[in-house]
């Protein structure tokens, strides 16, 4: 795994794209599940804020059941009165622990809540101090100013600045109402004893004080519809009745120990205040309500808004993920459909289409263009390999026209030479029949086998330009004839011993190529074996009736790389190979006559010293036969009228196998042999 991480350059084309796009989508992933998850958290937490809100609506009614409870007492309303606001306050205490208990709230708003809760819990003492009205005023003034404590701490844990700014104003507004409120109820209490006292017109300047400037926070935090709605409802005739009634309090001399009882009652009647203070505060309860439904409605629209971010970008995500999916697939497929049409097109013409060429030498200088027919690089490429190929084409049909135009000229010069050298060895037949000069006879033998020679060197010319030997047989050769003739065509043939073969007989058309596969195998035999060293040559028949005929030599050897070179080239020369012909003409004679005819031939190491050559003649080449090479060279001459190796005058017969070549004997087989080709086939066409 880690070597195939480091060889990244030998990774697979989809494999590298996807890597080089598995590291943006990853990055863009990330950054959109970073975002949906910011959304999310923001949803939650304005989740949070909308059950604050609902607290905080749980909360006013405490406060206003608290300011009612201290007003009643204020003005000396009846027990039952009281009583009935009572069970409303400890209604809203419940609804209000309720709401607690199913919010997530601070330590210090959950610390508060608890203490302004068990201060209402010990209200019940100071409600039946109803003589006492200033005291009870003033412990409940005390507690709603607890309570208004844990509405602004409610209101400043409002995290976003919409909500903070509706809050905070909204809190104002209900400290603005318990102003009124406390002045309502101080005034109650003075309109019942007839006068105020010099503490109580203090509270009440401070108390208006207190509510101009809260007013003032107010209006920098309210938005222009709240500040609107809140000048509109403070501003009406109630509320300047309920000032000027105030005015009138403040101004009427106040009671102290000097003028106790002196002053007399206030100008103001109890039901006007009453019904003034009750409207302005009422008025205010609008103000209120729809600050309350503003920052209700603010929160349900933030998490709204928030809630519908979060599912637009997981929605975006994903479609962003698909299209580039999509880019990536559609790019990616265009990318490898040109690159595979470019390699397989590459591949076609380096694997088949010049090597077929070059082979056969055919073709037209017409390509098939890459089948890529964009303008980007990958157009380029392929138009580059156009150009490639056809320069490529044309080299190698100049090349096949320059080796048709040389193996013509070989092929020419061949039958030019051959043709002379028949007609010599033609020449000196005769003159064999006439000389009786035994050293004549001998030199001319010399003459005619050197001819013979020569014939074969024109003949392996042929073979190398591709062409045909002239001679070829019509009727089956004894094998042990072939192998006589094979040595009879090599200069030092003295020195090679032939062994009796099986009774096999090698197919016509086959005949002359096995002999002159094997003469070059003996020609090779003796140049790499010491002169005084014999050279043996001789057959058998294998399993599946298979002849191999065995060519040893007792020279230097060869090493085992070399051999394997040598068998390699054997086989590349039937092939058509190009090899070092100047200098391994015999090797590529032999492996082309034994890939015309599918005969195996190999080189081996042979026991001792020496090399061993092995050529292995299928059975359908060499069929075996019944008859004798007596009984069957009669029915040849009965057939023809004339023998096929009938020997001139002056040649010796061929001594019986195993036995080594005379000069004499040589010749007058090949003799025999030649007459026989001329006589078997008179127009040198091969039968098959």
């Amino acid at each position: 795994m880690f070597n195939a991480l480091v060889n990244w350059r030998n990774w697979r084309l989809p494999v590298k794209l996807a890597a080089v796009l598995i590291v943006p989508v990853v990055i863009a992933v990330g950054a959109g599940v970073v975002q949906i998850q910011s959304h999310i958290e923001r949803a939650e937490s304005y989740a949070a804020l909308q059950r604050q809100v609902k607290v905080r609506a749980a909360l006013i009614p405490v406060i206003n059941g608290v300011q009612a409870e201290r007003r009643i007492i204020a003005e000396g309303a009846g027990r039952e009165t009281l009583l009935e606001q009572v069970r409303r306050t400890d209604e809203a205490r419940a609804l209000l622990r309720d709401q607690v208990g199913r919010t997530s709230l601070s330590e210090v708003v959950n610390a508060r809540i608890d203490d302004v809760q068990g201060r209402i819990g010990d209200l019940t003492a100071l409600r039946e101090r109803g003589d006492d009205a200033p005291a009870v005023v003033k412990a409940y003034t005390e507690l709603t100013e607890s309570l208004l404590d844990v509405d602004e701490v409610l209101a400043s844990e409002f995290g976003d600045a919409e909500l903070l700014r509706t809050a905070m104003g909204l809190h104002h507004v209900v400290h603005v109402q318990e102003q009124v409120l406390y002045q309502q109820a101080v005034v109650l209490t003075g309109i019942t004893r007839g006068q105020l006292v010099t503490s109580e017109v203090r509270s009440l300047v401070e108390s208006n004080v207190k509510l101009s400037y809260i007013a003032g926070e107010f209006a920098a935090l309210a938005t222009p519809q709240q500040l609107k709605d809140y000048g509109t409802k403070f501003n009406g005739p109630d509320t300047e009745a309920q000032r000027k009634m105030l005015a009138a309090a403040l101004l009427h001399p106040a009671a102290d120990a000097q003028n106790a009882g002196k002053a007399g009652k206030l100008p103001i009647a109890a039901a006007d205040w009453s019904n003034a203070s009750g409207a302005v505060v009422t008025s205010l309860n609008g103000v209120v309500e729809g600050m309350q439904s503003d920052l209700r409605d603010t929160a349900n629209r933030l998490r709204d808004e928030t809630s519908d971010a979060a599912g637009a970008a997981a929605a975006i995500l994903f479609a962003s993920l698909v299209l580039a999916a999509t880019i990536g697939f559609v790019v990616g497929r265009y990318l490898l459909r040109s690159l595979n049409a470019l390699r397989d097109s590459a591949l076609d013409v380096a694997w088949e289409k010049l090597p077929e060429m070059v082979a056969t030498g055919r073709g037209s200088t017409e390509i098939e263009s890459v089948p890529v027919t964009t303008t980007e690089e990958f157009g380029q490429v392929a138009r580059a390999f156009d150009e490639v190929h056809q320069q490529a084409v044309k080299s190698v049909l100049e090349q096949a026209a320059m080796r048709a135009n040389m193996r013509n000229i070989f092929v020419n010069l061949s039958r030019r030479s051959q043709s002379l050298v028949e007609r010599q060895l033609k020449l000196m037949e005769e003159l064999e029949k006439y000389e009786e000069d035994p050293d004549q006879l001998a030199n001319l033998f010399k003459l005619d086998h050197l001819a013979t020679r020569m014939r074969r060197n024109n003949e392996n010319l042929m073979v190398l330009s591709g062409g045909e030997v002239a001679r070829r047989f019509h009727k089956p050769i004894p094998l042990t004839d072939v192998l006589r003739a094979a040595a009879a065509e090599i200069e030092q043939y003295q020195r090679v011993v032939v062994h009796t073969a099986p009774t096999a007989e090698v197919v016509g058309y086959v005949a002359s190529d096995l002999v002159r596969l094997l003469a070059e195998l003996l020609d090779n035999a003796t140049a790499f074996s010491p002169p005084h060293t014999q050279v043996s040559i001789s057959a058998s028949i294998e399993a599946g009736d298979i002849v191999q005929i065995d060519v040893v030599d007792h020279g230097i050897g060869i090493d085992p790389e070399a051999l394997a070179v040598v068998n390699a080239r054997l086989e590349a020369a039937g092939e058509g190979a190009d090899v070092q012909v100047f200098r391994e003409m015999g090797l590529f004679v032999v492996g082309r006559l034994a890939a015309r005819h599918q005969i195996v031939v190999r080189l081996d190491a042979h026991q001792g010293k020496g090399t061993r050559a092995i050529v292995l003649v299928p059975a359908e080449l060499a069929p075996r036969r019944d008859e004798s090479w007596e009984s069957f060279r009669g029915e040849a001459i009965e057939r023809d009228q004339a023998s096929w190796f009938q020997a001139p005058k002056a040649a010796p017969k061929p001594p019986p196998a195993p036995a080594r070549q005379t000069p004499e004997s040589a010749r007058g087989f090949l003799n025999a042999f030649q007459s026989g080709v001329q006589r078997g086939l008179p127009d040198h066409q091969e039968s098959r």
